[in-house]
């Protein structure tokens, strides 16, 4: 035991300087760019290479020891077309880049800036005509109380959700805060309220048409609110008429007391007199 000690103790002594030695001469070999979505729109190898200023003729023989690998990975991971990027260097050298572009889960029209798509995390990138994605579009009114990045999760929802995803067309904020679907199914829109129970209120709302609307009709309700807990009250397109209000009896005596009862003829009044017809 006491020689196998001295062994590892001797081993030890020699590999660790050999080893640090080692380590301060390594060097990177080349730039390895691993896009999640080769297809992306919004970014792609080049760009890549292009925001880190790097590329493998530029950062081969550089020393590891003096790569700021931490500092590129903070560099990309604040592009608004990146949504997550992983930057380690492999055992021969490489830099490797694993990178997933932004996946946007809607496009925003702000009156107050130009239109930008928004992804689950509430990073923006503007849009532009190379973006353009088929995803569900955010539009109403927004201020510091309610931000677009507060209706963050139900649009993740519905990017996740198949059914979800097919059912809502439009998304509208209006002043107070309240939240408005406008669906695929034409003639009628849903109120959500707010962000709350949302699997939910879309359990609510899929009930509502599986059972309801196939009943009286897919254009009988205009609004369709689920955001009161537990229930869904629908609101007719068409409503019924108020009632005609109809003259009085004691509002015409006052006229038919000014008939001559034998001539049936209006009498003769003075000036002075103020016309009943005239009220």
């Amino acid at each position: 035991m006491c020689v196998l000690t001295l062994l590892i103790l001797a081993y030890v002594a020699v590999a660790v300087p050999f080893t640090h030695a080692m380590a301060a001469k390594a060097k990177i070999t080349g730039l390895q760019i691993v896009l999640s979505d080769p297809d992306s729109r919004f970014v792609t190898a080049a760009d890549i290479v292009r925001d880190c200023h790097l590329d493998h003729d530029s950062i081969e023989g550089m020393l590891r020891r003096n790569f700021d690998l931490y500092g590129l990975e903070a560099r990309l991971a604040s592009s608004d077309r990146i949504q997550s990027v992983n930057a380690n260097i492999l055992t021969d050298g490489t830099v490797r880049l694993q990178v997933q572009p932004m996946v946007p889960v809607a496009r925003v029209f702000d009156p107050a800036r130009r239109s930008y798509y928004i992804n689950c995390q509430g990073k923006k990138i503007m849009a532009e005509p190379r973006y353009h994605l088929d995803v569900p579009v955010l539009m109403g009114s927004f201020d510091p109380l309610h931000p677009a990045e507060r209706l963050l999760p139900l649009l993740d929802y519905i990017a996740h959700d198949r059914l979800a995803g097919a059912l809502v067309s439009t998304v509208t904020q209006e002043p107070g805060g309240n939240i408005i679907i406008i669906p695929t199914v034409v003639g009628h829109v849903v109120n959500f309220g707010d962000t709350s129970m949302v699997d939910d209120k879309f359990l609510r709302l899929r009930t509502f048409y599986r059972k309801v609307l196939p009943t009286v009709g897919w254009q009988h309700y205009d609004t369709i609110a689920v955001k009161w807990r537990g229930q869904v009250v629908a609101t007719r397109r068409h409503k019924r008429p108020e009632p005609v209000q109809l003259i009085t009896i004691e509002e015409q005596s006052g006229i038919l007391d000014r008939f001559d009862d034998e001539t049936t003829q209006v009498p003769h009044r003075n000036p002075n007199d103020t016309d009943p017809l005239s009220i």
